[in-house]
């Protein structure tokens, strides 16, 4: 049976949902090999702590695996996402999750940057169809076969639209406010920012652009102090802990950054700020939405001076689960399974 599924492959993370379930984990991949990864089981892991895939003959470590053990490992920050095969690797290791048999079919919504959608085609291409790959597991090398029989590429800030106005089922919120009116959605990524213009519920393309600011700026300066200060190299895809938790470990000892966060993060918001500001008229969104992984960093600097900015709920996964809504508007109206788990701001 085919299965709908909402795909949000960022630069910083990637982010899946079935509705039942879901995963998000870095969008870093790295050579791997097919011999077991030595554990000692002193704690349970997580099913994406060991994600590797043999795909087209080559095999991958993804995610925190990759960070972990790959000597080669790299966050794909290519303009384009569909030269090579990243966005390739890290689309089927997020729906090897939920293979549970030989044969697995999906009916997929994923999305680009709005200032990527001529690319639409060309990633359609590759993940439609029948795709064999191996799973790597602690039994031994898996077979299975990912066949992705239905693809909608969207504008990626759409989801988040969609996840306030649709319910799981992709009927529309009868009590939603964002159906009337200017909606602005600010998806603040890793690489880039993409704005997007939605005028009652019909998506404006003429106001929706990507930008090239995203919270890689602040990583790089949080690294670069960091080697100054500490002697220390590390890559941005190592550094999403410490940028969390505003503190890094050295030779045993903790050390407070978030002064140095702060201030990266501060001049990250003031430049997307100035973009914002420069492409858009801000007064004319009756809302403005602020998602993706960035706004957990970003809104506090943005929303004073946005008045109409709200976070919604579980900003960084919210376009996945738009994507899924959309998927269920399309393809499976009335699916009875599935329960709201997350409530609408509107």
């Amino acid at each position: 049976m085919e299965r709908c599924m909402g795909i949000d492959i960022g630069y910083g993370f990637v982010k899946i949902t079935d509705g039942q379930e879901g995963y998000v984990f870095p969008s870093v991949v790295g050579e791997g090999t097919t011999d077991a990864t030595p554990r000692m089981g002193l704690q349970a892991p997580s099913r994406t702590d060991d994600l590797r895939v043999a795909v087209d003959g080559r095999v991958y470590n993804v995610g925190n695996l990759a960070i972990r053990h790959s000597r080669l490992a790299a966050r794909g920050l290519s303009a384009t996402r569909v030269e090579g095969n990243t966005f390739k690797v890290l689309f089927l290791a997020a729906l090897s999750l939920f293979c549970n048999q030989p044969l697995n079919s999906f009916a997929v919504v994923t999305g680009l940057p709005p200032g990527r959608m001529h690319l639409a085609d060309e990633l359609t291409r590759q993940i439609r169809g029948e795709h064999r790959i191996l799973r790597m597991t602690a039994q031994g090398p898996e077979e299975c076969i990912i066949r992705v029989d239905r693809v909608t590429v969207v504008p990626q800030p759409l989801g988040t639209y969609w996840s306030q106005v649709l319910d799981t089922r992709g009927k529309v919120r009868e009590d939603s406010r964002l159906l009337q009116g200017g909606v602005g959605i600010i998806d603040i990524g890793f690489r880039t920012s993409d704005l997007v213009s939605v005028v009652d519920g019909e998506y404006v393309h003429e106001q929706s652009r990507t930008i090239p600011v995203g919270l890689v700026t602040a990583y790089e300066e949080i690294a670069a102090a960091l080697q100054a200060s500490y002697g220390i190299e590390r890559e941005t895809y190592a550094l999403d802990e410490a940028v969390i938790r505003g503190e890094i470990h050295i030779a045993g000892r903790r050390y407070d950054i978030a002064d140095l966060r702060d201030r990266a993060l501060e001049q990250v918001a003031t430049k997307l700020l100035v973009e914002i500001q420069s492409s858009w008229q801000v007064s004319a969104f009756d809302v403005i939405l602020l998602s993706g992984g960035g706004s957990h960093f970003l809104a506090r600097y943005l929303q004073p001076h946005l008045a109409q900015a709200v976070v919604p709920a579980d900003p960084s996964t919210a376009n996945g689960r738009g994507f899924l809504a959309w998927a269920s508007r399309l393809w499976n109206p009335a699916p009875t399974a599935w329960t709201e788990q997350h409530p609408t701001i509107a």
